[in-house]
């Protein structure tokens, strides 16, 4: 598990061609780093309260801030501007290019202080909004765990199981039956969202699949871009487990085997599904997918059918033809 950071740099080469920044001071402080997704407006600190000023947090001007700015006299101006950079901002983004006329004394004291001022197209409140979603991503607490994730009947399905057992080979024959591959060997889960995991593929084995006898793969050439999804919420484990001669015979028939498997403090529901030789598993994976929908519709097989026996059990108990 990991918790991230970004720098400003990184933030401005991902998002300039979206958001339209331009850098316009500080460009040699670009290494600053940037810990937490909360995007702040810090207004108030224009009016000298600075105590709420959090300087590892990406700061934005909108027109109401700039309006402010120039509203003051030079002195004043510069006097304000000298407290809020003084805070050790990461970075300062002022939206609206453009259409707003910035003081002279915002870029100087973003120079001075070695803070980058950028400048974006998007106006304030979309400014922001994008800003979260995209830190949200990128800051996420997130851990790789091995093993295949797919898209299947539109749930995000995790296979796992020891090396060797035939998680590549059933995601193979998933993908024939109109399923989706997301990430192999390696995908990579984040907590985007408070109890929620996204998962997708690390960069350098996005859309390929390794399988025993046939090597590497290049899943999007061989099936098409179709076939390929970027990321899903996780909703589903589906284990393999290794089962030998009277092993299988041990199992509850009755009852699927399942609990929940911890990831990034999620609890994730898991199926567990014996492997041996002469059952096909692409089918037993979408028959558990369909399980778990008809599950979270708040209808249970196994707890339908024991209640139905013992009924029956009750009534032949009370003059039925055991008696």
């Amino acid at each position: 598990m990991s918790a991230s950071t970004i720098t400003v740099e990184e933030v401005f080469n991902a998002q300039a061609e979206t958001l339209g920044l331009e850098w316009v001071a500080a460009r040699g402080a670009g290494g600053h780093q940037i810990d937490s997704e909360m995007v702040q407006k810090p207004s108030l600190a224009l009016a000298g309260q600075l105590d709420f000023v959090y300087p590892n947090r990406l700061q934005v001007f909108g027109r109401a801030e700039i309006t402010f700015l120039n509203k003051m006299d030079p002195e004043r101006r510069a006097e304000v501007l000298e407290g809020l950079f003084a805070k050790g901002l990461s970075a300062l983004m002022v939206s609206d290019s453009g259409q707003q006329h910035l003081p002279e004394e915002l870029a100087a004291a973003a120079e001075e202080h070695e803070t980058p001022l950028l400048l974006a197209h998007l106006s304030s409140p979309q400014l922001v909004h994008h800003l979260h979603h995209y830190l949200s991503r990128v800051l996420a607490d997130r851990t790789t765990v091995h093993g295949v994730f797919l898209d299947v009947m539109g749930l995000g399905t995790l296979l796992t199981g020891p090396s060797g057992v035939g998680k590549s080979e059933v995601a193979l024959e998933l993908l024939t039956r109109g399923h989706h591959l997301i990430a192999d060997d390696a995908p990579e889960f984040a907590a985007e969202v408070p109890g929620m995991l996204v998962g997708r593929s690390p960069e350098l084995l996005r859309d390929h699949m390794e399988v025993r006898g046939l090597g590497i793969l290049n899943i999007r050439q061989l099936f098409g871009p179709a076939t390929i999804v970027a990321s899903k919420r996780l909703r589903l484990i589906i284990h393999f487990k290794r089962v030998q001669g009277d092993d299988l015979s041990q199992i509850d028939r009755l009852q699927q085997e399942q609990d929940t498997q911890s990831i990034l403090g999620v609890e994730i529901p898991r199926v567990v599904l014996p492997v041996s030789p002469g059952r096909n598993l692409a089918v037993m994976v979408e028959v558990a997918v369909q399980s778990y929908f008809h599950k979270a519709s708040g209808f249970n097989p196994e707890k339908d059918f024991r209640e139905r026996l013992r009924k029956r059990l009750i009534e032949d108990d009370r003059g039925g033809e055991w008696n």
